[in-house]
């Protein structure tokens, strides 16, 4: 089943996420139970990345879950939300 997982950086945290890039870069990257199809920053209206949005594919939203919960911009303290839904169908166009 695929999700969407969205998330949005605390206020002023742009040091924190920089800091913590190469890390989250190879969790996502990584192994698991969570296989990551496409992911990238957002950016704020004035071009600073403001959060994250990935498309992953899992068994089911739990393992989605505790996956995040070990992503390292998550331990360093980065995300002020996180929202994950699944994706009812999918297409490549």
């Amino acid at each position: 089943m695929k999700f969407m997982v969205y998330t949005r950086d605390r206020d002023d945290a742009l040091a924190v996420r920089q800091a913590n890039r190469d890390a989250h870069l190879a969790f996502v990257r990584g192994p698991g139970d969570v296989k990551v199809i496409s992911a990238g920053p957002w950016l704020s209206d004035n071009g600073v990345m403001s959060g994250s949005l990935l498309l992953v594919e899992a068994s089911n939203i739990e393992a989605v879950k505790r996956w995040n919960k070990n992503d390292p911009y998550v331990l360093a303290g980065l995300t002020a939300k996180v929202t994950i839904h699944p994706m009812g169908g999918w297409a490549d166009f």
